[in-house]
């Protein structure tokens, strides 16, 4: 990742960053403490989550400044959770309970602190042009993209494996099942007969979708093709997992579903890297890199861009 020296943010700024990310992480305590349905506590996530990040930036105007307050949020939500373990280890002597299992509500609380900030630095840096857009801008938000995908990994791998591979409790050996009938569960979830509904179809597209979005940043290279191959190998050894730890039935729908959601990464990626291309008149082919690439002729009130940049 090619992030060349630039103006580095002062300690005053990297305490401000840090503070919007602690204070990220208490949102969801809060909303617990003030609501009595999830989605009152959901929308008050959402905005208030939204709320600290605009201020964020208006303060500092450094896209790395977002970048820090969620690697701080989910830094310090991965330490709560292995805290949380190591309680349950020492106080609890129950042999089916192995840790605290990941609410549904504790998940998308993730999801929004994580992805609200993001979605809010892509469209800010989205809409930028002029004399907004600066080479400046542009290495801020390098290192913006390159911190918001260490905030995610943390997070998806605590979800990964504590919520898909891992059980909380442990289950009886003859459960264990393979469903080979194909689109058998999604028509479930479709026609309601399914406990989970739709909501499961959502839930096991959106959970590759991000990490396929990531990886077609990082190789730029790689087609639609590539990515399919990829979150059908995941899937396989995801559903392999849960059918050797025997934390759920292996389907061959959810294998199509990982791969639709990464589908849909892959297509939001390019998707949003036309629009930027569009709206700079080519100036600006791929705004969603970790490569920083310079302005490539001159903007009102900046200095030439020299070559050895």
């Amino acid at each position: 990742m090619n992030v060349l020296p630039s103006q580095k943010l002062s300690i005053g700024q990297y305490f401000i960053s840090i503070a919007a990310g602690l204070m990220l992480f208490l949102i969801p305590n809060d909303a617990l403490n003030q609501f009595d349905t999830d989605p009152l506590r959901e929308g008050f996530i959402f905005i208030i989550s939204l709320t600290i990040t605009a201020v964020l930036f208006f303060i500092i105007k450094r896209y790395e400044a977002i970048g820090i307050a969620l690697m701080t949020m989910s830094s310090m939500t991965a330490l709560n959770l292995c805290i949380n373990i190591i309680k349950e280890f020492v106080t609890n002597n129950s042999e089916t309970n192995y840790y605290p299992e990941i609410s549904d509500y504790s998940i998308v609380s993730m999801f929004f602190l994580w992805v609200v900030p993001f979605i809010f630095a892509v469209v800010m840096r989205l809409l930028s042009s002029g004399i907004g857009d600066n080479n400046e801008k542009r290495r801020s938000f390098v290192r913006f993209m390159t911190l918001s995908m260490k905030a995610f990994l943390i997070i998806y791998i605590l979800v990964v494996i504590f919520k898909l591979i891992i059980p909380a409790q442990a289950a009886e050996q003859e459960d264990r099942q393979i469903e080979w009938m194909i689109f058998s569960r999604i028509s479930d979830c479709l026609n309601g007969t399914h406990e989970h509904g739709k909501a499961y179809i959502v839930w096991h597209c959106i959970i590759f979708a991000p990490i396929a979005f990531f990886l077609t940043v990082l190789v730029p290279k790689f087609k639609i093709w590539h990515i399919a191959i990829f979150a059908a190998a995941a899937g396989i050894a995801v559903e392999a997992m849960q059918y050797i730890l025997n934390t759920a039935a292996a389907c061959t729908d959810d294998i199509l579903m990982y791969i639709v959601g990464a589908l849909f990464g892959f297509l939001l990626k390019h998707g949003i890297d036309f629009i930027r291309f569009f709206l700079t008149h080519g100036q600006d082919p791929c705004m969603l890199s970790f490569e920083y690439t310079p302005i490539p002729h001159k903007h009102k009130g900046e200095a030439q861009v020299l070559t050895e940049e």
